[in-house]
């Protein structure tokens, strides 16, 4: 069954002293997990068990204290990743900006199809894999870019850090059906203007969350979320070339407005919505 989106930021934190979000996953809506970017008091006390995996990327260097200890540790920059069942209780001095990624067991499951927990990196102090630097860095663009191919960039990129962390085999992609990969095309060419999931796209074609993204980009030379933009911007054309309202082909289009339409274009037709108006550039 596919996992609802975890809310966010209530329910999230038991902090002394609450933090000033300065970005956040929640009008996304990604399947089974959360994101956000935060600035922290200069000091605190969080005495929290986590229901869910946490994931926090420390952007500063701090210390922290056991709660009922006298020593600090300084704290640097890192990731440190906590699991179900796991307590974050410490006092902390020197606080400052932090992402974090919350992502339910359940969504775990589902990209893994096994009962594999992710490894718990950081518990001796953070560390920092490139590799989640960079979807980190990834996640934050898609959000800070209004997410223009909706939940897609961000459920793909939380599956790959999953499949990351639990350290799982290379997968097998012989034998996969060409019809599966269609038919997740199809339902992107039916539904390109509404947000459309990444579990939605693996249930049409009948694959995992990871064989789907890997197929796809086998079949198509692009993910998932590449393809929807790609589909969003051609049909853009056709509305432009009809001679439609540049904020009316956005609405058409999937696009929250026309600024975001604007900067997708330019990414994908390399130019302007509005000279490709003028000058019908194709």
């Amino acid at each position: 069954m596919p996992v609802a989106p975890i809310p966010g930021p209530e329910g999230l934190y038991a902090v002394s002293v609450m933090p000033r979000f300065l970005l956040d996953s929640a009008r996304v809506g990604w399947q089974g997990a959360y994101f956000t970017d935060i600035l922290g008091a200069q000091e605190g006390i969080v005495d929290h068990g986590h229901e869910r995996y946490c994931l926090q990327r420390g952007l500063h260097r701090e210390a922290r204290r056991t709660l009922g200890r006298r020593d600090w540790q300084e704290v640097p920059v890192g990731f440190s990743v906590w699991r179900p069942g796991d307590e974050s209780r410490y006092q902390w001095r020197a606080g400052g900006r932090s992402h974090f990624l919350f992502i339910a067991p359940e969504q775990v499951t589902t990209v893994l199809g096994d009962e594999r927990p992710l490894a718990g990196i950081g518990h001796h102090g953070p560390v920092r894999p490139p590799v989640l630097d960079l979807i980190f860095d990834a996640l934050q663009a898609d959000l800070a870019q209004g997410s223009p191919a909706g939940p897609l960039v961000g459920e793909s990129l939380i599956a790959a850090l999953i499949a990351q962390l639990a350290a799982s085999p290379a997968l097998n992609l012989r034998g996969l059906s060409a019809s599966a990969c269609n038919r997740a095309i199809d339902l992107i060419d039916a539904r390109f203007a509404s947000p459309i999931s990444l579990q939605e796209l693996a249930d049409a074609a009948g694959l995992g969350i990871r064989q789907l993204s890997r197929a796809f980009r086998e079949a198509t030379g692009r993910a998932p979320h590449q393809y929807l933009l790609h589909r969003r911007v051609e049909a853009a054309k056709v509305l432009i070339r009809q001679g439609l309202p540049l904020a009316e082909v956005a609405g058409q289009c999937g696009f929250s407005d026309q600024s975001q339409l604007t900067r997708t274009f330019m990414r994908h037709a390399g130019t302007t919505p509005g000279r490709f108006r003028t000058h019908g550039v194709n």
